[in-house]
Order: structure tokens, then sequence, then C-alpha cells
């Protein structure tokens, strides 16, 4: 499934000269047979895709809310879809520790050693998520799977990986539970940039995948109360299973006033403004959303001198930052993931997320709730922008 760089710039100056404009939410792709990828040398692997999982950047771009900042990094045409497990089909000869047939999953990032140029400053210290060469070396333009037209993306039923962005996945572990480890990866890097103290109140605004996966994390790794705030109750009791000390409902501000009373505020009603609670807060807030909404919630919770980390990427937003200077608010941003260290030992992140899922296999069952073959694209995307009426969390397309 594909998008050309012509019919996303149509769709993108029709929105640019009627901002009411709104693409329906498969407009801008076509299904079409394309030749069989290949390998781009020795160095690198092809994968038949079994899952290749929806992202809400995905829905984003196709819905065309995303950011042109880093469309330098990108190339068309493109296969949208970076979350990605499948089955090693065709390995170069430079790849001694992969084999035909092996169960893998997809590292999202491209970064200097996948394109074969020497480390930029960032790769050099481990961190590739951060990588500044993506237009260059031996692929074209593309941050992460699903942007870079040479590598395809898991909403097709190939792709091509560099050697050092396929991880083996751990037996017994099932292609749809692997599937989530690439978001909570994510998750993880996010949560070591904020290392929640003991006793620390942290709160998780969204319960979507982003915002589980974080609960998840959050629990697993730190000894802290977290209260989650979900749109739907179906995710409000999936954030309950996975240790949510405390859930609330966001409707018509009142989750403000509850939450807010709850982390010791006392609740203002500024004019023409949003409930605005002051005085207590949480210690961090983590948001999973990045909407005008989300963030003006997290600017209201979070105490004066807290943190808050952005895990769900934002767009263009437009909203009041008075907040961040009255409160001298620290705002953090997570990208994507890399390396953490533990105990004084650095390791990858998906290593750690993969390490999660093999020894807590139930915190993640409930996560993939929707698959669907790639023909019926159109009812997988009406199903993630109508998420309440299916109780829809990670929806995938599946290839046999």
């Amino acid at each position: 499934m594909t998008i050309s760089i012509d019919r996303y710039s149509e769709l993108k100056k029709k929105m640019l000269l009627n901002p009411s404009f709104i693409p329906k939410i498969y407009e801008m792709l076509k299904l079409e047979v394309i030749p069989d990828l290949k390998i781009i040398n020795d160095d690198w692997v092809k994968i038949k895709v079994r899952l290749g999982g929806i992202c809400g950047s995905d829905m984003s771009i196709i819905t065309l809310k995303n950011s042109m900042v880093l469309s330098n990094f990108t190339s068309f045409p493109m296969i949208l879809g970076h979350e990605i497990v499948g089955e090693i089909i065709e390995t170069g000869s430079n790849v001694s520790n992969l084999s035909i047939g092996e169960k893998i999953i997809c590292d999202t990032n491209f970064s200097c050693i996948s394109r074969g140029i020497e480390p930029c400053r960032q790769c050099s210290k481990g961190d590739y998520n951060l990588c500044s060469m993506n237009d260059k070396g031996d692929i074209s333009p593309g941050l992460i799977f699903g942007t870079c037209k040479d590598t395809g993306g898991g909403w097709g039923e190939q792709v091509i990986a560099h050697k050092s962005q396929v991880y083996k996945i751990p037996e017994p572990m099932s292609f749809e539970e692997a599937l989530i480890a690439e978001p909570l990866a994510c998750a993880i890097h996010g949560v070591f940039k904020i290392k929640p103290d003991l006793n620390d109140r942290v709160v998780v605004i969204g319960c979507g995948t982003m915002g589980l996966v974080s609960i998840l994390a959050l629990k697993a790794l730190f000894k802290c109360e977290v209260i989650a705030i979900a749109k739907y109750p179906f995710q409000s009791a999936i954030a309950e299973k996975l240790g949510a000390d405390r859930t609330f409902i966001s409707k018509n501000d009142r989750h403000l006033s509850k939450v807010g009373k709850l982390l010791g505020s006392r609740l203002l009603f500024p004019a023409m403004e949003r409930p605005y609670p002051v005085g207590g807060g949480a210690d961090i807030v983590v948001d999973s959303v990045g909407t005008n909404y989300s963030v003006t919630d997290s600017l209201r919770l979070v105490k004066p001198k807290g943190k808050i980390l952005m895990i769900g990427y934002p767009s263009v937003l437009a909203l009041d930052w008075t907040p961040i200077m009255a409160k001298e608010i620290t705002l953090i941003g997570s990208n994507i993931f890399s390396h953490e260290k533990i105990d004084g030992v650095r390791k990858k992140t998906m290593d750690i997320a993969l390490e999660l899922i093999r020894t807590k296999k139930n915190n993640v069952k409930d996560f993939l709730t929707h698959k669907f073959k790639l023909d019926d694209y159109r009812k997988a995307f009406t199903i993630a922008v109508s998420k309440y009426q299916h109780e829809a969390i990670k929806i995938a397309f599946k290839y046999e």
C-alpha cells in the first residue's frame, strides 16, 4: 500500500487552500502490486512481514496532520508501517547471526550504521534515534521504516533491513506479543528520561497504545504511583490490569477537578479558560497523546517545578504556554528508542522490551485487538478512527 509524492502534495495543497478540508482516511493510499524488494548489500536481510502495526503517527500522515519539519528525511513512493514482525527469507553474505526462517522484530530507526557511513555525533554515542544523517548513505532519505522508499514498510508484505536493525523474537513469544515490543521500547526510552523516584506520583494522560505501554513500563521498572486518565472506560479497564493505581475518564473537564483534588491542588476558574488546578499536582505527567487538549491538561496537572514527558508525537499545536512559565515546568521530549542504562549496564531498549514481554506475557495480551488482511484496509482505518465503538487498542495488518 503506497503513498506517492504527487498524491500527498495534491491533498496537502487542498488543505492549505481550504483549512476545513479533511481527506478521507484512505484517500492518500493506493493498494498495488510492486516488484519484490532487493537487499541493499550483503549486510542486509529480507523479511516476510507477518504483522504490520498501525501507529498513531502513521494515521497522522494519512490524515495530513503530520509536521513538515522532517520532510527532508522522507522519500517516495513510500509504504508506511514501522511496527514490524516477521520471518527472515533472505540474508546477505555478511550476515552471520541471522538465519532464514527465524522469527524477528525490526528496530524502527535507520542510522549511520544501516546507511553504511561514518557515525555522526549522535550515532557515535549510541543515540542512533537522533541520527542527523538520514538523507545520506546507501539508502534514500528516511527516518524510520515506512518513510524510506527503498526498504518497504509494515503495510506491505516484505521489508528489507540492515542486520543491526533485526532482533530475534525469543521463544515461545508469539508474533502478536512481539509486535507490542516496538511501542513498549518507545515508552521505556521515555520513562528512563524521567526515572520516577520512590513514591513519585505520575499521571499518564491517554490510554491508547502509547499510554498503556507507558503504564506497563512505569510499573515494571520503577516504584511509583501511577494515575491514568483514559478517554474510554474499556481503556481504563486495561490500565487497571497493567497496574495503574487510580484511573479517571476525561469528560467535560471533570477529570481536572477530580485528579487535581487527589493531587492536593485547589481549583481555579480563569476567565474564558478551562479549570486550572494550583498548589499541588503530579511530580511527573506523561503525555502519550500530543494534542492541544492533552498538553493543556498536562500543564495544568503537573506540580510547580514538575516534569512533563512528551511521548506522544505532537505536530503543530496552538495552546497557552503560560503555565510552563508560571510553574517553572521542565518539558522533556522522547524520540523512539536506542539504549538505556540499567544498574550501570548499557542495554538496547528493544532487548529490555522483549525481556519484559517474555517474563510478563499477560501484560500485553489485551493490546492487539484487531487484525486485517491488507485488502480490508478501509475497514482497518475506519476502526482506527472510531476506537470507542470497537474497543480497539492496537490494530495490525496480517500476512499469511
